[in-house]
């Protein structure tokens, strides 16, 4: 977990407990059903705070640690995209709310995606930022990571099984992806995300949903990532920010507030 910081003013640190697991979390009050993000890979709550503090919808914002980030402790682990799914709706259910929207990143994009799918729940809508869970063709600088990797696993066949070892562990470290390598007890989790697949679950998501990407996103790519969520999602919008990268909200925040903004306050 990362280093805890004092909340950004107009924002305050909440805690709950949810079926035994703690959650943490920045909230802007406000009033009305809220709105509810998810974080990314590595990221926490206050990865949002410029969006937050930014935005000028008048209902509640209320961004989580999801467990193993931020502030809210590890748990019993083992977690996957299903297991946080499940404890959001849980948390929701707690809290008594019988509508939110969903704003997920990255990784929170794929939680956000299995608690939005389905039938009728409390998601009223879904916005999707630079959303992780599809299997698609990596990046360029990904496929050259593992070609490096399995040509150095063969040659090794030849080696000693102790050798073999100790080299094949630094070279996981050496050309596995950075959070592959920062993600300590998380690591499996990890595992799971890059190999799920999310697409039929995606297909299932009748809610209105907006779709927002930099154009200059190099980790989760509109041309693929985004064009396949359009094509999932029949009720899906994609709107792309042109100078934007993997954090549309860090690189464009106003403008980004500005969208969501419209979007969660429209009516339905």
């Amino acid at each position: 977990m990362t280093n805890a910081s004092p909340p950004a003013l107009g924002l305050r640190r909440w805690r709950a407990t949810v079926g035994g697991v703690a959650l943490s979390g920045l909230e802007r009050p406000g009033s009305g059903p809220p709105v509810v993000l998810l974080h990314g890979w590595g990221a926490r709550a206050e990865t949002f705070a410029a969006l937050l503090l930014r935005m000028r919808t008048a209902r509640p914002l209320w961004a989580l640690d999801l467990p193993g980030f931020g502030e809210s402790p590890l748990g019993p682990g083992g977690w996957t995209t299903t297991g946080y799914a499940d404890l959001v709706r849980g948390w929701i259910a707690e809290a008594g709310w019988s509508r939110v929207s969903l704003l997920g990143h990255s990784y929170g994009g794929g939680v956000a995606v299995r608690l939005a799918a389905g039938p009728a729940g409390p998601v009223d809508r879904l916005v999707l930022v630079a959303a992780a869970g599809l299997r698609l063709p990596p990046p360029a600088a990904v496929r050259r990571r593992r070609r490096a990797y399995r040509r150095r696993r063969l040659l090794a066949r030849l080696l000693p099984p102790a050798v073999r070892r100790r080299l094949e562990a630094r070279w996981r470290e050496r050309y596995g992806s950075p959070d592959y390598r920062d993600a300590g007890p998380l690591r499996p989790t990890l595992v799971d995300a890059v190999s799920e697949d999310l697409a039929p679950i995606a297909a299932t998501v009748a809610v209105p949903t907006l779709l927002l990407w930099g154009a200059r996103d190099a980790d989760v790519p509109v041309a693929t990532a985004g064009a396949a969520y359009r094509r999932l999602i029949t009720s899906a919008e994609l709107v792309v920010l042109e100078a934007s990268g993997h954090f549309p909200f860090l690189d464009e925040p106003r403008r980004c507030a500005a969208i969501v903004d419209a979007f969660v306050d429209s009516e339905l």
